[in-house]
């Protein structure tokens, strides 16, 4: 403040303010002459104005309290520390068709400082890879908000690459983000298809399809699976709390409770490192071939002859066709090398895979190819090779499904598939102690179904220690 304004201060704080302006008033008033009443009126208005009319507030007398306001002046002050602006971190989401360059851009960042930034990231994460919806997180500079001071992509559920400006040079690293274990059961009955029946359960599309996958060995979804059989799913989850999201894991226990007959599958992971799934007496539920590539697998066709649809004269159906609308996943069979993946004449878009020296199987009339699928490349039982549709010479949208056994056709319905492997000994003891632990599991879960359904979170213990678990019953 300057010190005139400080003195003001002082004066108008003091008593002789009232003092001063009933003087002024008392000689404008005392005066009969015209031009001294004017001057006097003058000097009145403009003491009212420095002085602010305002009434004495101050005690002490007005020489000490002007000299108060000089010291002070004169008096040296600590001023405050300077406050740094730390930038917030902002988040973005890759859209559709967009780069991380466009994103950056789309961010307002410099063009150059973008590359630079971006070849530093490509050489901890495959940018190639990177998909709608993927999260990017920026901190950027504080005195250029054009430029970045860091930058984290998501690259899977619980890891970062992070690239960060740091002693003048850009430094790349992969940070481990903290997630958290969690089970989630989900049951229910069916009442259309296992597909539809789990999804309106509240069950996963990931975890339905590994469901599907697993028993697809031994189920025949056309003629086994009725209204009224139910399932019963335990899986893990994983939950960032740094996005507030959740990752499907694998399952640990399902069952399907059929008319005549009930499946179980359970995890085990060996010493040596080998996983797979068994049933409580240690028989694996995997097999060479599935009975079905599909859900909601309707036969329409079986193999056999039969009056053609489109060429209306009898020949033999050396496949089975399942009613699948279009755009239906369809899996491989098994385990093997893409043959042929093209057009095939009457089959439309075909697919052939080698199994072994025995097994070949073939899909027909697909709308279109599962991702890489193309010959020789190798596949993984359940794999995704292709969508039903109605390519080729057909009425209307299906899967016709062909099994080879030793280069000749056979009825995949009938077909006798081997048995895989079965536990024994210490192997099968191990496994027998982790399922009795997993009911346990699951009936507390079952049991504290009333709270969570109430919004709270039920901690269940497991043979890795404690857990959070989540549960979901219809």
């Amino acid at each position: 403040m300057p010190p005139w304004q400080k003195i003001h201060a002082a004066i108008m704080a003091h008593k002789a303010t009232g003092f001063l302006w009933r003087q002024i008033k008392r000689l404008a008033t005392a005066s009969e002459s015209p031009k001294t009443f004017a001057v006097m009126a003058f000097l009145g208005v403009v003491g009212l104005v420095w002085l602010n009319i305002q009434l004495p507030a101050g005690p002490q007398p007005l020489e000490q309290a002007v000299g108060d306001a000089l010291a002070q002046e004169n008096t040296p002050t600590q001023e405050a520390p300077a406050q740094v602006y730390v930038p917030p971190q902002e988040t973005f989401t890759l859209r559709r068709g967009e780069t991380l360059i466009t994103l950056l851009r789309r961010a307002t960042i410099d063009r150059a400082n973008a590359h630079a930034i971006v070849n530093r990231l490509g050489k901890i994460t495959n940018l190639r890879r990177m998909q709608a919806g993927q999260t990017v997180r920026l901190k950027r500079n504080a005195t250029n908000g054009r430029k970045l001071d860091e930058i984290r992509v998501r690259d899977n559920f619980a890891e970062e690459a992070t690239v960060s400006f740091q002693d003048g040079r850009y430094k790349t690293a992969r940070a481990q983000m903290e997630t958290y274990g969690l089970t989630r059961l989900v049951e229910g009955t069916i009442t259309d298809s296992l597909y539809l029946s789990a999804l309106r359960a509240g069950m996963p599309k990931k975890i339905i399809i590994d469901l599907i996958r697993m028993m697809s060995f031994d189920v025949d979804f056309e003629r086994e699976i009725r209204v009224g059989d139910s399932f019963s799913v335990y899986f893990e989850r994983a939950y960032s709390p740094a996005f507030g999201d959740t990752e499907n894991g694998r399952i640990l226990g399902a069952r399907l409770t059929l008319k005549k007959r009930t499946l179980e599958a359970y995890f085990y992971k060996n010493i040596a490192g080998e996983e797979g799934y068994y049933d409580s007496e240690g028989q694996s539920t995997r097999r060479s071939l599935m009975k079905t590539p599909l859900d909601v697998a309707v036969l329409t066709s079986s193999y056999g002859k039969r009056k053609h649809p489109v060429l209306g004269y009898t020949r033999l159906h050396k496949g089975s066709d399942f009613r699948a609308p279009t755009g239906t996943p369809i899996m491989a069979a098994g385990d093997g090398i893409i043959e042929m993946s093209a057009r095939n004449g009457s089959y439309g878009n075909y697919v052939r895979i080698r199994h072994n020296s025995t097994y070949k199987t073939a899909y027909a009339h697909l709308s279109r190819y599962g991702k890489g699928v193309k010959k020789g490349k190798r596949v993984k039982q359940g794999q995704i090779i292709g969508y039903s549709g109605a390519t080729g010479r057909v009425t209307g949208a299906h899967l016709h499904y062909e099994v080879f056994v030793s280069g000749k056709q056979v009825n995949p319905m009938r077909l006798k598939l081997p048995s895989g492997k079965k536990l024994n000994g210490p192997a099968l003891r191990a496994l027998q102690m982790d399922t009795a632990t997993l009911a346990q599991d699951i009936l507390q879960v079952r049991n504290s179904l009333p709270a969570f359904l109430q919004g709270e979170i039920v901690l269940a213990p497991n043979t890795n220690g404690p857990r959070t678990t989540a549960a979901s019953r219809r």
